[in-house]
């Protein structure tokens, strides 16, 4: 995550709730420190809130809530976070309805930030 995240507080603090509570299995607290990042407008955060939405962890699960955090995160320039909408709301149609012109954009926009599943998925994505 380092290399590819600026430095800044805002990655510390992510990098210090995953180590303090995610690897704890303390995924309540993990998630509203999260949270909290990402109604700032930390993209990072953002899509972590997402999967956390979309995993049920710490919070109920919320597939909508999922993809608008990770959606949201996704504009903001996350290139995990794109490839994630890509895959798993535009390509197989979660939430939203399947749009693989929608899709491909995103993983478009992850590959052009050298997401290795974005780059490999283009290849053979119809």
């Amino acid at each position: 995550m380092a290399s590819y995240y600026k430095p800044c507080p805002e990655l510390d603090r992510c990098n210090e709730l995953i180590e303090k509570y995610y690897l704890t299995g303390q995924y309540e607290q993990c998630f509203a420190g999260h949270l909290a990042l990402a109604q700032e407008g930390y993209a990072l955060a953002e899509c972590q809130v997402g999967y956390f939405y979309l995993e049920g962890l710490g919070v109920e699960k919320d597939l909508t809530q999922a993809f608008y955090w990770t959606k949201r995160a996704a504009e903001h320039g996350d290139r995990d976070a794109q490839c994630n909408l890509a895959e798993l709301f535009y390509e197989a149609g979660m939430v939203v309805e399947r749009d693989l012109a929608a899709a491909r954009r995103w993983y478009e926009q992850a590959a052009a930030q050298g997401h290795d599943m974005a780059i490999e998925r283009l290849k053979t994505f119809p």
